[in-house]
């Protein structure tokens, strides 16, 4: 393996990061939009690094899922 191709972290869908956290899509996707999440566009869709989930999951300060 490319040593590019070993640090490549897997990457999330919308859907994936919404179970992940506990919220609906529409709320991922509000997170994303207002730069609290990152992650990068393929044509309609965001696609979430899980090393940058766990990041926000880290940095919030109270759980978002009641």
């Amino acid at each position: 393996m490319s040593e590019n191709s070993e640090q490549r972290k897997p990457e999330l869908t919308s859907g994936d990061v919404a179970q992940r956290i506990g919220v609906s899509v529409v709320t991922v996707r509000s997170l994303t939009e207002r730069g609290l999440l990152p992650a990068w566009r393929i044509g309609n869709r965001y696609k979430y690094a899980s090393t940058a989930v766990e990041e926000f999951l880290t940095k919030s300060e109270r759980p978002l899922a009641a």
